[in-house]
C-alpha cells in the first residue's frame, strides 16, 4: 500500500485511540493558555488598583505574553478542527500590532519614574493623633480587593434597597454581589464597598478594581455590625474600618498616594488592559464570528469556545464505537458513555470501559454529583435523556454532557501537585424551555460563587478555577455535576427569573 493510501484509511482500534488522546491533551493545553490569559488580566486589574511600583517594561512584557498565548491557541483550535481556523492566525498578528502600536504611542522615554506627590496638608502627627481617637471597627480582617481610602454613609443592601436606589459615595455593604445582579450599578456610585463573604478572585472583587474602588472583602459580618446610614471611613490601604469620617487621613491620603495615578506607567497599562482584556463579543450574540473579535480576550474566548464545539462533536460521534455505557444511580435520567484513556487493551470491547467506581478522581467525583443531586430530576416521558460521553485518565476526565437545544462540558485535572489542578466548565446558557436565559444566570451566579472566574456571552457561561488542592477540586466538581442536575430542570420544565439570587442561594444550601 502505497503511503497515500496509508494516511487515508481510516483510523481505528489503537490508532483511533491515540489520536482522542492527542485531541483531548491539545484541548487541554488550549484550556491551561486560556486560563494563563484569565490570571494575566487578574494581575493586571490588581496592579491597576494601586499600591504597586510599575514600570514602563511590565506593559511591554505584558502585551507579548496575551501575543503568544493567542498564537498558541489559534495553533491548538487549528489542530483540533483539523485546520478550519486559519483566519485565527491573521487576526492575531493584528491585534499584536494594534497592541505594540500602543506601545510606541507612549513614547520611548516613559520609563519608570516616582510619581511626584503633592506635599501633605495634614502633618504626620496631627493624623496620627485623628487615627488614634477614632474607633476601630475592623482591622485587619478579611481580604482587600482594591486599595484605596474612601469615607461615607453606610447603604445595606440586604436592608431591601435595590441597586438603581444606592446613594452616590455611599459605604456600599452587602453579603456579596454578583454581576448578574446589579453589581455594576451599585458598585459605581459607591464610595467603598465591604462585603460579607466573596473573595479577591470573585466578580465583585473584580469589579472593583475595574472601577478603582476601595474594597475588603470577607468580612463575616459587615451587613449585621454596621448599621445604614452611620458614617465609616476604610482605609483599604492598611485594612482598617474607623467609625466616623476622618478628615485628617482622607486629606492625608488624596495629598500623598492620588498623584501615582497621574504616572504615565499607570495611564500606560489602564490603555493596554482596555485594548486587551475587555470582552466586546455581544453579549446577546448565540454565533459570534472571527470578525468581532476587537481584543485578545475575544479571540481566545471565541477560540476555546470552537473548540469545545469540535471535542463534544468528536466525543458524541465516539461513543458509538468506544465508549460502554455506565449507569448511575439515582439519574435515570441520563445516559452515560466513557472511555479510559490509560491501559487501552485493544481495539473495541468493553476493556475500554470505565465504571463510575474506577480510580478517575474527577470523573468519579462528577458521577456522584449527577447521581446524589438532592434536586434530582426524574425523567419525563417524550423527553430524551441527557447524554454524558467522557474520556478519562486517573487524573484528568472531559465530559460532554448533551441535551436538547445544546451542549455542555467539564474539564478537571486533580493531581497530587496543586499548580497542575484545574477546571474548565462551560454551560450553554438557555435550553428549548429557557427563552429567558435563567439556565445561565444560575451558572453563572454559583460558579462567582464558588471562585470560578466566569466569562458570560450570548452563546455560553464558562468559568475557569485551577491551582487548588485536589480535595478542592474534587469539591468543586461534585458541586458542578450537582449543578448540572439542578440546571436539566430547565430544559424540563422552565422556571425561575434570572435576577432571582435566591436560586443560587437555595442550590447552594442544598449542597452544604
Amino acid at each position: 500500500m502505497s503511503w497515500l493510501g496509508r494516511l487515508l484509511r481510516p483510523r481505528g482500534g489503537n490508532e483511533a485511540h491515540t489520536l482522542l488522546k492527542l485531541r483531548v491533551t491539545r484541548f487541554h493545553q488550549l484550556l491551561s493558555s486560556y486560563g494563563s490569559l484569565l490570571s494575566l488580566a487578574e494581575d493586571a486589574a490588581e496592579k491597576q488598583g494601586g499600591g504597586f511600583i510599575l514600570d514602563r517594561q511590565y506593559a511591554v512584557a505584558l502585551v507579548e505574553k496575551v501575543a503568544e498565548l493567542a498564537e498558541s491557541v489559534a495553533f491548538d483550535l487549528n489542530v483540533l478542527t483539523s485546520q478550519r481556523n486559519l483566519p485565527f492566525y491573521e487576526q492575531v498578528e493584528r491585534l499584536r500590532d494594534e497592541l505594540r502600536s500602543l506601545l510606541a504611542e507612549t513614547g520611548a522615554d516613559t520609563r519608570a519614574r516616582p510619581g511626584e506627590a503633592a506635599a501633605p496638608t495634614i502633618p504626620p502627627a496631627a493624623l496620627a493623633a485623628a487615627l488614634a481617637r477614632s474607633p476601630v471597627i475592623y482591622r485587619e480582617r478579611g481580604q482587600v480587593a482594591c486599595r484605596g481610602v474612601a469615607a461615607g454613609p453606610v447603604c445595606i443592601l440586604a436592608h431591601g434597597i435595590e441597586p438603581g436606589a444606592v446613594p452616590q459615595g455611599c459605604v456600599l455593604v452587602a453579603d456579596d454581589l454578583l454581576a448578574e445582579h446589579g453589581a455594576l450599578e451599585s458598585m459605581r456610585k459607591a464610595g467603598a464597598v465591604l462585603l460579607d463573604c466573596s473573595g479577591v478572585g470573585g466578580p465583585a472583587a473584580r469589579l472593583a478594581r475595574e472601577l478603582r474602588i476601595p474594597a475588603i472583602l470577607g468580612l463575616g459580618d459587615a451587613t449585621s455590625r454596621l448599621s445604614s446610614g452611620a458614617w465609616v471611613t476604610v482605609d483599604a490601604d492598611e485594612n482598617v474600618v474607623y467609625q466616623g469620617r476622618i478628615a485628617e487621613l482622607l486629606d492625608y491620603y488624596h495629598s500623598t498616594h492620588l498623584a501615582a495615578e497621574e504616572e504615565p506607567e499607570y495611564a500606560l497599562l489602564r490603555s493596554v488592559r482596555r485594548a486587551a482584556f475587555s470582552l466586546t463579543l455581544a453579549a446577546d450574540r448565540a454565533e459570534p464570528a472571527l470578525p468581532d473579535c476587537r481584543t485578545i480576550h475575544d479571540l481566545i474566548n471565541l477560540a476555546h469556545s470552537l473548540a469545545g464545539d469540535a471535542m463534544a462533536e468528536l466525543l458524541t460521534t465516539r461513543r458509538r464505537d468506544a465508549g460502554a455505557e455506565v449507569h448511575l444511580a439515582g439519574a435515570p435520567w441520563c445516559e452515560v458513555h466513557v472511555t479510559r484513556l490509560e491501559h487501552f487493551p485493544g481495539r473495541g470491547g468493553r476493556g475500554n470501559a470505565l465504571t463510575a467506581e474506577a480510580p478517575s478522581r474527577p470523573l468519579r467525583a462528577f458521577f456522584e454529583g449527577l447521581g446524589n443531586s438532592r434536586s434530582a430530576v426524574h425523567h419525563v416521558s417524550g423527553l430524551p435523556p441527557v447524554v454524558v460521553v467522557a474520556v478519562a485518565t486517573e487524573e484528568h476526565a472531559l465530559a460532554a454532557l448533551a441535551f436538547p437545544g445544546g451542549f455542555d462540558m467539564l474539564d478537571a485535572t486533580a493531581a497530587g501537585a496543586r499548580e497542575a489542578n484545574s477546571i474548565f466548565c462551560r454551560f450553554a446558557p438557555k435550553g428549548e424551555a429557557d427563552p429567558k436565559g435563567a439556565r445561565g444566570a444560575l451558572a453563572a451566579g454559583v460558579l462567582g460563587r464558588l471562585g470560578f472566574t466566569v466569562v458570560q456571552t450570548g452563546r455560553e457561561v464558562s468559568g475557569w478555577i485551577r491551582g487548588l488542592p485536589s480535595a478542592e477540586i474534587e469539591e468543586r466538581v461534585c458541586t458542578l455535576g450537582r449543578l448540572r442536575t439542578r440546571l436539566a430542570e430547565h430544559g424540563i420544565s422552565g422556571w425561575g427569573s434570572p435576577e432571582a439570587e435566591s436560586e443560587v442561594d437555595d442550590f447552594l444550601r442544598s449542597c452544604a
